[in-house]
């Protein structure tokens, strides 16, 4: 009986044995496994590694070439800016020295002109009335062109540039000359004395000599009115001639004097009963404009397209 149960315990200890061993290899392969996978694991890590530098690299070359392409462009575009900037500077010194040349020879005219009519009189040795009235005509035509070409070469300039006060200059001496001729011309027996004075008083165009004779209260002639004005551009005012007494000039007048046209604003110091001394602006071209101790004193005021009150 006890044989029979040593028997079966050796036998359960040898299938437990058996069991042991087959569960230790199983175990012993399970490992390998394991170890297998941690070895691709490792080298699946260090593939990715690999692959995050590499794109780290090549973002960062690529964020290189990225500013260098906007450094590019950025010169690029400085570049066209200035070669903008020197084409429109070029062509307005091209149309600036256009403009002085006809300027020039405009002013060249006018003076050889000028010089012609003081040399016939003591010429013909006597004075004639239809050779003048043709100069005067002529003159008015210079002037007109004179003041074209000077109103393209303002508009070069900008609006607060000192040379509006030079052209300004030339131009009112120019007018005041032209003016002058024309009554040297009518004034019978006294034109050789007139145009000695004439020529005294305008010898030189310098702005001290204009600004001089614009402020100094000269006396007028009886059939003429002095028109003494203000612009925008200079401080320092001009003065024309309007061969019209005092009283009878009107809007249209000043404007053709001056040359200007429907893009200014007119005001006239004037004296009002209840206020005094007063800025009057005028609109219509027929109406008379006000006077002020003999003469006509305007400010011009280029209309912006602004409400008139």
């Amino acid at each position: 009986m006890l044989e029979r149960e040593l028997l079966r315990c050796k036998q359960e200890i040898r299938n437990l044995q058996g069991i042991k061993e087959a569960q230790q290899q199983r175990l012993c392969a399970l490992e390998g496994c394991v170890l297998q996978l941690k070895q691709d694991l490792l080298r699946a890590s260090m593939t990715q590694d690999q692959l995050t530098s590499l794109n780290a690299e090549l973002q960062r070359k690529l964020d290189d070439r990225s500013r260098l392409l906007n450094e590019c462009k950025e010169e690029l575009g400085t570049k066209d800016k200035l070669l903008e900037q020197h084409k429109h500077k070029l062509e307005n010194q091209q149309e600036q020295a256009g403009l002085q040349r006809k300027l020039e020879c405009k002013h060249n005219g006018l003076v050889m002109s000028r010089h012609g009519d003081e040399a016939l009189p003591h010429i013909t040795g006597h004075t004639y009335q239809s050779p003048g009235h043709f100069s005067s005509c002529s003159g008015a035509a210079e002037l007109q062109l004179v003041r074209s070409a000077l109103r393209s070469l303002r508009s070069v300039f900008r609006d607060q540039d000192p040379q509006h006060h030079t052209l300004d200059t030339l131009e009112q001496g120019i007018a005041s000359l032209t003016d002058r001729l024309a009554h040297t011309h009518q004034g019978g027996g006294n034109s050789s004395a007139r145009s000695r004075v004439t020529h005294t008083q305008h010898d030189s165009w310098s702005p001290i000599k204009m600004a001089h004779s614009c402020s100094s209260p000269v006396q007028s002639s009886s059939g003429s009115t002095k028109v003494l004005y203000f612009t925008n551009h200079s401080h320092t005012p001009c003065m024309v001639h309007i061969s019209k007494r005092l009283g009878e000039v009107t809007l249209r007048d000043v404007k053709t004097a001056l040359d200007r046209d429907n893009n200014y604003r007119f005001h006239f110091k004037a004296l009002d009963p209840e206020f005094g001394t007063v800025k009057e602006e005028v609109f219509e071209d027929k109406a008379l404009v006000p006077g002020w101790e003999g003469k006509i004193v305007a400010w011009l005021e280029e209309d912006l397209g602004e409400n008139r009150t």
